[in-house]
């Protein structure tokens, strides 16, 4: 029979941070309806404003993190190294890279990039082999970690539930994004509340997941 293992940090502990950031993610929508002035909204929600900017730190971190982890964990070096791209591309995106590898891609979504008749062939190309290889790696990535992810979930590990919170308010912010009924103020401030505590979440599942380790040392699951 297999022992269980204990989750790091306890479920109260980790709960009481998943209660915090939904506290902050309802203070800031809060806070965000009330501002009358659309000039103003729009600086707090957009581009380097304070909404989208924690939400680009945060997994900027959370890219940095596994970078390093890639470096020191030689026992999960190949996953680190994954995941580091993958977080890599998540960070370039929400800062919308895109924007800065043509002087027309700010007038197009991210979606229509490719359709583009104003961006040269060679930018798309060279942006098209970033997304190809990116759903390369997510693909071996999930493969890879798949097993792993649901039996941690099954045990209620702190790392796989905040994994599945960011999963979950992910797709939200997407869903917020593509239904026209949010194509509004009001749908712009839930879709990048949204997308910034999905980005803190990624943030929190890495922290939480080196903090199962620590009490089995290198060896924990």
């Amino acid at each position: 029979m297999s022992v269980p293992i204990r989750p790091y940090p306890n479920l109260k502990l980790a709960s009481a941070v998943f209660v915090a950031i939904a506290v902050a993610m309802a203070l800031a929508m809060l806070a965000l309806l009330s501002v009358d002035d659309p000039v103003r909204l729009k600086a707090l929600i957009e581009d380097s404003g304070p909404v989208q900017l924690t939400g680009q730190i945060a997994v900027a971190c959370a890219f940095a993190m596994a970078l390093w982890f890639s470096l020191a964990d030689a026992r999960r070096r190949t996953s680190y190294l994954m995941l580091s791209y993958l977080l890599m591309f998540y960070t370039l995106r929400e800062a919308d890279y895109h924007y800065k590898v043509s002087e027309h891609a700010k007038a197009t979504q991210f979606k229509r990039f490719f359709s583009h008749e104003m961006i040269p062939i060679t930018t798309k190309l060279f942006l098209a082999t970033i997304v190809v290889l990116f759903l390369v790696v997510l693909y071996r990535y999930l493969k890879q970690e798949k097993a792993g992810f649901f039996l941690a979930l099954e045990a209620r590990l702190p790392w796989a539930l905040a994994s599945a919170a960011w999963a979950g308010v992910f797709v939200l912010s997407q869903l917020i994004d593509q239904i026209p009924l949010f194509h509004s103020a009001t749908g712009q401030i839930f879709e990048e509340v949204c997308e910034a505590s999905a980005e803190v979440l990624a943030l929190v599942a890495m922290i939480f997941f080196r903090v199962q380790l620590w009490p089995r040392g290198q060896n924990g699951p």
